[in-house]
Formats: structure tokens, sequence, C-alpha cells
């Protein structure tokens, strides 16, 4: 397994270091820790000996970034190292942050992009920042959105709760496979939720059928959707059972993400999992509108698979 960690000093990111370091990853797994410097967070730079000194004095300044990254790579790879035989390679990068993320996990062809996100503490919801939108967007492969706290569902004394949403898709397998990989200090409870969608019963002009004719028909079909929701429930749920974690289905009706998001609130879990990274002709299938609204708002970590 390969894993890119694109980290920085700030409180989530620090999060995900974190994370990192308390799961127990396949033997093999290689971790790339990346680390991108923008010349505007070197602060006021201003030439001594006038505009000939420009070049010498941006040339010290981004040599600065470039030490300092370095030395905090290189003191994160020792804390990630400590009794663990893992395969850690530092890379500084200078550019956006979105675009040198994607073009390291295209080229190091890695299987999960971990990174933290700012949120705006203010608000109720916590938003996505541009960076965050363009690799959850983008990445070919997995993405795990790190909010505070996300380590407690590892490391906690207790038992954290993760909310596993599943469509009925193919792709929930690849989910618990992921699932599979936290081996926690205590086993994890986890909600398995799957919500089936209200029918448009407005659609049913345009097949040419009265309004008590399509009413019925949009009953049947709810009916049927909750039937197929809970066998998929029961099936997803079985082999979440089978990683000796708690389980406990729910079926829901109404708008996927909305009612996702206030199961995780209401719940109080730490982290969602969503299968989502589809791929067609080697390139990202764009991410559907429910998985945006998920990982853009959810008050947790957010591991899109």
């Amino acid at each position: 397994m390969k894993i890119l960690a694109a980290i920085d000093q700030s409180s989530h990111a620090r999060e995900a270091i974190r994370f990192l370091k308390s799961v127990v990853w396949p033997k093999g797994t290689e971790i790339f820790l990346l680390h991108v410097i923008e010349l505007k967070n070197a602060g006021l730079i201003s030439p001594s000996g006038g505009p000939s000194s420009w070049d010498r004095v941006i040339s010290h300044a981004r040599g600065k970034l470039f030490t300092e990254a370095q030395q905090f790579l290189e003191q994160t790879k020792q804390d990630l190292q400590g009794q663990n035989a893992l395969a850690i390679k530092t890379v500084v990068e200078e550019g956006l942050p979105g675009a040198e993320i994607l073009k390291a996990a295209e080229d190091y062809q890695v299987d999960l992009v971990i990174l933290g996100t700012r949120g705006l503490s203010k608000i109720k919801r916590f938003l996505l920042g541009s960076t965050s939108e363009w690799v959850m967007r983008d990445a070919p492969c997995s993405v795990l959105l790190v909010r505070e706290k996300l380590s407690m569902v590892t490391m906690g004394k207790s038992a954290a709760k993760i909310i596993l949403a599943t469509d009925g898709s193919s792709g929930a397998g690849e989910t618990v496979g992921m699932l599979s990989l936290l081996m926690c200090k205590t086993p994890p409870k986890v909600t398995v939720a799957h919500v089936v969608a209200r029918p448009a019963y407005r659609e049913g002009w345009y097949w040419g059928k009265g309004k008590a004719e399509f009413q019925q028909l949009a009953k049947q079909l709810l009916e049927t959707a909750r039937e197929n929701g809970a066998d998929h429930l029961e099936e997803i749920s079985q082999r979440v059972k089978e990683l000796n974690m708690k389980v406990d289905p729910v079926l829901r009706t109404g708008d996927p993400a909305e009612e996702i998001l206030k199961l995780a609130e209401r719940l109080h879990v730490k982290l969602i999992m969503v299968g989502s990274k589809g791929f067609k002709d080697g390139k990202p299938i764009p991410l559907g509108g429910i998985v945006k609204k998920i990982a853009r708002h959810a008050h947790c970590s957010v591991w899109l698979t």
C-alpha cells in the first residue's frame, strides 16, 4: 500500500500525523510525507541593495522555506517510524498545494491521500478549503479528509463511533476493506447507514400518468428500494461484524446527504466512510452531489474510498 500524507504545521495536519502513526498499516506500506511551500509564506521580502538584489533575497527566502520544511518532515518521519519498520520518504515541493498533491499522488501511484482540512470554527458546520476541494474532486485514489480528534478512532479508551455510508453499489466492499485497516485499541461502533431517496412525484407527469396512479407506483418503488436497501445493509453489516466491530444497521428515507449528516451529528461520530472514488479509463469519475455535500459539511473526518 502507498500513502501520501500532505502535511504542514496546522492543527488538522498534526491530527493527520497522529492518525497516521496510530494505524497498523499493512506490511510493505510506503508512506510519502509531502510539504508544499509557497513563497508568499516567507513573510515580508524587501531588497536591501536596491532592485538588483531581488534575485538574491528571493533565493534566500526560498532556501529558508525549503530548509524549514525539510527539518519539519525529518522530525515527523522520525516520530512516525518509532518502533515500526515503515518505509517513509520525505518530499518538499514548491507551488500550488492542490496541484502538487495531485501530481505527487499520480507520480507515486498512491492508494490513499491523507490531508488536513482547515475549517471555520465559528460556524455551525465546517467548510473545506480550496485545496481539499481540489484534491477530493480530482485525486486518482481514496482520500481521507482529516478534522480534529480522528486519532480517537484508533487510540481512544472508549469505543469511537464511525458511520459507513453505503448506497448499495459495489464500492461498499472497498469501503469495508479500508475499515479493516483500523486495528483499534478499543473496537469502534460502526453504524452502517443506507438512505433511500424519495421518488420525485412530478416525474410521473412526464410518464403520462395521473397523480393517484403515479403515487401508487412511487409507493411501490419506494418499498422495493427499502427492501433492497435492507438486504444490502445485512450483507455489509455482516462483513463489518467479521472485523470484530460492533455494528448497528440504519435504514433511512429522505435526502441521503442530509440524513447522513444529521445522523453523524446525533451520534457524535469521529469518522464518516463513504464509497465515492469511481474510475473510468484510468480517470476519476466526477463526485456526485451527495458525496460532495457530506465531505463539505460533516463536522468530523471523512474518508472517501
